[in-house]
This record gives C-alpha cells, sequence and structure tokens, in this order.
C-alpha cells in the first residue's frame, strides 16, 4: 500500500516536473526565436564555374545557425545571376534550416538574397505578472495583457555576394530590396586592415535618417548578442566598419518608425531590417600533400 502511494506521488511529481520543463523551454524558445534577425549564406565565397553549392539561412543570436525558419516566414529567395537574369527558388513548405542547392554556370558575381513576410512581435506582461511573447498583434493579446513592453511589426531583407570563377567587371551594388546595405566598392576586394564602406539604400534612395547598425564574424563568441561591433547609431545612412580580420563576417543594420493611424491599435513600431554576410578569405596554413 506505501508502495502503491509512494509511485503514484512520484508519478505525479515527474508529470508535474516534465511539464514545467516544457513550458519552461517553449517560453525560452519562441522569445529567441521571435526577436532573430535573418542572414543568408553560401557554403562558398568562390566557386568553380559548372559546379553547385549551397546556400543556407541562418537565425543569429547565435551565429551562424540559431533556429529553423517557418516557410511562411520567407517571401521570397532570389539568385541574382551576373548575366543579369534572376531566379527566384521553390521554398519548401516546413520549418527548418533552409538550404537549397545553387548552380553557378556563369563566370562574375552573385547575388543571393531574400526577404521576410511582415509580421507582429509583442512581449507583454499577463495578469499574473509574467514576460510573455507572442507573433499576435497587441490589439489580440490586451484582454490578456497587464502592460505592453514591445510591440513590433517587422520585415527584415538578407543578401550575400558569390564569386564564380572572377569578379563582375560592373558589381551588382545594388538589386532594389526596400531596405539594403550597399558596398561602395567590389566586397571580394576587401582585405584585412581596411575599411567596408556601405550605403543606407530605402526604398531606391540614399537613406537620411537614423539607424543602428552592428557587426560580428564568425568565431568572436558563442552567447547570443555577444557581437564583435555592438550597436552603434548612425545618421545619413552611411557606415563604416574597419575589417580587422579574415574570416566570414554578419552586418545588421535597422530603423523604426512611430504607428500611425489605425495601426498604432496593433503595433507601437515599424522596424525594418537589412543584413549582409561577406567573407574574407584568409592564406592557406597548412600545405596539403599532393595525391596521386
Amino acid at each position: 500500500m506505501f508502495t502503491t502511494s509512494y509511485d503514484s506521488r512520484l508519478k505525479a511529481y515527474n508529470g508535474l516536473f516534465y511539464l514545467f520543463v516544457f513550458i519552461a523551454f517553449t517560453t525560452i524558445l519562441s522569445s529567441s526565436a521571435l526577436a532573430h534577425s535573418i542572414y543568408i549564406q553560401s557554403s562558398r565565397y568562390l566557386v568553380t564555374e559548372g559546379k553547385s553549392s549551397p546556400l543556407f539561412f541562418c537565425y543569429g543570436h547565435h551565429i551562424p545557425v540559431d533556429d529553423g525558419i517557418r516557410s511562411k516566414k520567407l517571401k521570397y529567395i532570389k539568385i541574382f545571376e551576373p548575366t543579369g537574369d534572376v531566379k527566384q527558388l521553390q521554398i519548401r513548405d516546413e520549418t527548418c534550416l533552409h538550404s537549397y542547392m545553387v548552380s553557378y554556370d556563369h563566370p562574375g558575381t552573385y547575388v543571393l538574397a531574400a526577404e521576410t513576410n511582415p509580421g507582429y512581435y509583442t512581449v507583454y506582461i499577463d495578469k499574473k505578472g509574467r514576460e510573455r511573447h507572442t507573433i499576435k498583434p497587441k490589439n489580440a493579446i490586451m484582454d490578456k495583457a497587464q502592460s505592453i513592453k514591445k510591440s513590433l511589426y517587422s520585415t527584415q531583407h538578407t543578401k550575400t555576394y558569390i564569386v564564380c570563377k572572377e569578379p563582375s567587371q560592373n558589381f551588382p551594388y545594388k538589386i532594389g530590396q526596400k531596405l539594403e546595405l550597399v558596398p561602395t566598392r567590389d566586397i571580394s576586394t576587401i582585405k584585412p586592415g581596411e575599411n567596408l564602406e556601405l550605403e543606407v539604400y530605402y526604398n531606391g534612395k540614399k537613406y537620411e535618417g537614423k539607424g543602428t547598425w552592428d557587426a560580428t564574424y564568425n568565431g568572436f563568441s558563442t552567447e547570443s548578442e555577444d557581437l564583435f561591433y555592438q550597436a552603434t547609431e548612425v545618421t545619413g545612412g552611411n557606415i563604416v566598419m574597419p575589417v580587422t580580420r579574415p574570416g566570414r563576417w554578419f552586418v545588421r543594420y535597422y530603423f523604426k518608425t512611430e504607428a500611425t493611424g489605425e495601426d498604432k491599435e496593433k503595433y507601437t513600431q515599424m522596424k525594418y531590417t537589412a543584413t549582409l554576410v561577406f567573407q574574407v578569405p584568409n592564406e592557406k596554413k597548412t600545405k596539403r600533400e599532393q595525391v596521386h
């Protein structure tokens, strides 16, 4: 009788424990996944003509890969070829680390680009004083909220440049994203110790307002948002970033505008984010033995 009672209580305790772990894990996961910025990358940044190489997405805070991406979150994935052709990839209907093979059939500079569908992100304190995160607009959770900490409607744009055989003579600076980070010279020629100069374009015109940029390189830190260049506010759409070392670099820029009219009921601010990934090669550090 004692054993039966003890086993029942143990099962009940275990059930409550696993329920608590599940709720905590779900809350943490949803919180981190919602706040991420999107980056598009290639497995190689110098590719051979006629070969294929995968592109893939990462969600940072934790570079290079943090969470899977819902297919419905992606508006498009496009390949801008040196010939001027633009190919749009078919997005798989799943939540995953999206990866797709890209054929590099022409010499020159390719641009891999993507955009997210706009979405809501609301952080609020519920009636019991707990912090909650949701992808619903704030007017959808007002009956559950004690207060609203953050309410955004956001969209993101990302791109990266790949060289097939040799760079294009006419470097494809702009591809026409709504918010775009545009290098002032061929980004494949950047070397350690030089500055990367970027211009910010919004709706096809140089952005003259205030925004914030940050950047890091793969391997700098494993900690969330522990970036090599912390958030820096700039005015006028010009970014000058010293490239201190070889490696794969991740640059992010964003700005926010206040909601107006009926939109105020759904969110407080509109957030636009653009990211850019590029690689600065290093000299080979080990000699490879000839294989016959």
